[in-house]
């Protein structure tokens, strides 16, 4: 790809019907982040900034006090390119806030004055050294040999050679222990067609779905060098320990390929420390929404799940140049959170 000449920048919707051919290359090139690929979801706009790279982020009206754009985690573009797209951008939207992003681009908009809040840390794998000796992964042996025992079995399949019904069921099971609803954004929605490099492996008990999981590519020069677990459901009367299984089961066939990383995504709220902006009352309410705010969202349970595979966490954060209860208000409608 041609990362030079032109910086016109020009607007694509979800919808659009050549959205996904424009974006793809980019992403190829270019999406190496856990959240890169969700950037296609639907509902989002683009901004593409042509040979460079583009932004995606979805609008919010909070509170009726004038439009917003949440930006979907880093944009798709090499990191001396993410700042010019940011403030191209911001000189159409006005108020920005990016969500999920690292400490390198946080960094360099703490220094643009952007206000900038920790959010929560990611946990990332690495394939092709892990191991399940120690003491620390006693609970990751105990359920593999479990789900074994009780004959449970992992393949992959492709979402189209599976019964709808079945995924439907298992969804709606699932869903039913947190509050019914789908979230969206941070969470895309679980899709109902095939996507190129997305992986979906399903365990079965006496033939029988009691739960899946889905992942989504990470990309650089052209090539998936990690794979993203962005989609996990699991049926309330499945074998206790099915999620890590299937956890398991997949990095053993992504470890045959040669795959070196697998992410397991951010944990909201979790290992919260003093920086940037988050200081004083701010910190104090975090921790408080982490102890107390699981009708919200299950903080906790989140980053227990993810600390019993012992991989190594990046802070992730929030950058925003709005007021800090706006960017709380807007971030929340947008990941489809009550408010």
């Amino acid at each position: 790809m041609n990362l030079n000449v032109t910086t016109q920048l020009h607007f694509l919707n979800s919808g659009d019907h050549e959205c996904i051919p424009t974006l793809l290359p980019y992403l190829k090139q270019l999406g190496n982040r856990c959240m890169s690929y969700s950037t296609m979801q639907p509902g989002l706009n683009h901004a593409i900034l042509d040979n460079f790279g583009y932004i995606s982020w979805l609008d919010i009206s909070p509170l009726n006090i004038g439009k917003h754009a949440v930006v979907l985690s880093e944009p798709v573009a090499a990191p001396h390119n993410q700042l010019e797209l940011i403030t191209k951008l911001e000189e159409h939207c006005g108020k920005l806030t990016l969500v999920q992003i690292g400490p390198q681009l946080a960094e360099t908009l703490f220094q643009e004055g952007y206000a900038v809040y920790q959010i929560g840390v990611e946990t990332e794998l690495d394939i092709l050294n892990y191991s399940l000796e120690g003491k620390n992964k006693a609970d990751l042996r105990r359920w593999r040999n479990k789900a074994f025992k009780s004959g449970v079995t992992v393949e992959e399949k492709l979402l189209s050679s599976t019964d709808w019904d079945e995924v439907e069921n298992v969804s709606h099971d699932w869903l039913q222990g947190r509050g019914g609803k789908e979230l969206s954004f941070l969470t895309r929605p679980l899709p109902k067609n095939d996507e190129e490099g997305v992986r979906f492996f399903w365990a079965r008990q006496n033939g029988r779905l009691i739960g899946f999981s889905g992942f989504d590519p990470i990309h650089s020069n052209g090539k998936i060098i990690g794979y993203y677990h962005n989609f996990d459901r699991i049926s309330s009367n499945a074998v206790n320990g099915t999620s890590p299984f299937i956890l398991l089961e997949a990095m053993e066939k992504f470890r045959a390929e040669g795959i070196k990383i697998l992410n397991l995504g951010l944990s909201p709220l979790s290992g919260m420390e003093k920086g940037y902006n988050l200081s004083g009352p701010l910190l104090k309410l975090a921790h408080s929404f982490y102890r107390y705010g699981e009708k919200v969202y299950p903080f906790k349970g989140n980053s227990r799940h993810k600390a019993k595979f012992c991989g190594k966490k990046e802070r992730v954060y929030v950058a925003s140049n709005a007021g800090w209860f706006k960017t709380m208000v807007s971030a929340a409608i947008a990941c489809g959170l009550e408010v």
